[in-house]
């Protein structure tokens, strides 16, 4: 952590992760996380999947192994979850969180870890703001602020869910973001994102997620 800013961590909702692990559109031999999932809330085991997330915090071949070993574990387990909703299916959810963090703790370095939160940030980019409430509570948002975040939010989701996820619009929904922070809201978004960590997207990289 930096000048006592703590980088919000900690287990995802079983719901999102299952969600992700089931929907990624991956093939039973390739389960990297696509680049139409930027911008959305994911598992962080599941950035692992990226190249270059790997190359980011340097990840050894063992590590990268055993995280794709992990990643193909967890795959399967969320697909045997698809569409059952009752106690059992919700366990087993928080279930697969359990196990994710338990990897990630025994398979990183401390250094990988923190990382790996400011690249999961990154890779969420504004939406953090309103979908975790550790980083609101940080940033000490205030009621309206949360508003027009949750507004500016929504109107991208829309965007979204009707295939419209042109790079411009994340773009786009940053800088509205930024321009809603004060100054001392500002640097501490920027402490916790840490530096700038550019997506190799299947074209050409883009800007870092600031």
């Amino acid at each position: 952590m930096r000048q006592g800013v703590t980088p919000p961590c900690g287990p995802i909702a079983g719901a999102i992760l299952t969600a992700v692990l089931v929907s990624a559109s991956a093939s039973a031999d390739d389960k990297s996380l696509p680049d139409s999932r930027l911008g959305v809330r994911t598992a962080p085991l599941l950035l692992l999947s990226r190249a270059d997330v790997r190359a980011d915090l340097s990840l050894s071949p063992e590590q990268e192994r055993a995280a794709e070993h992990e990643i193909r574990a967890l795959y399967a387990k969320a697909a045997d979850l698809k569409g059952q909703k009752d106690g059992d299916a919700l366990a087993a959810r928080r279930q697969i969180d359990d196990e994710q963090q338990r990897w990630l703790a025994g398979n990183l370095s401390s250094e990988q870890r923190t990382r790996l939160v400011e690249i999961d940030l990154q890779w969420e980019g504004p939406s953090a703001l309103i979908t975790r409430a550790s980083v609101a509570e940080a940033l000490k948002l205030t009621g309206p602020q949360r508003k027009s975040l949750a507004e500016a939010i929504t109107r991208r989701d829309i965007e979204r869910s009707q295939g419209k996820t042109r790079p411009e619009d994340e773009a786009e929904l940053t800088r509205q973001a930024l321009a809603l922070l004060s100054a001392e809201q500002k640097a501490r978004w920027k402490l916790m994102l840490g530096r700038p960590f550019t997506v190799q997207t299947a074209s050409a990289p883009t800007a870092p997620r600031r």
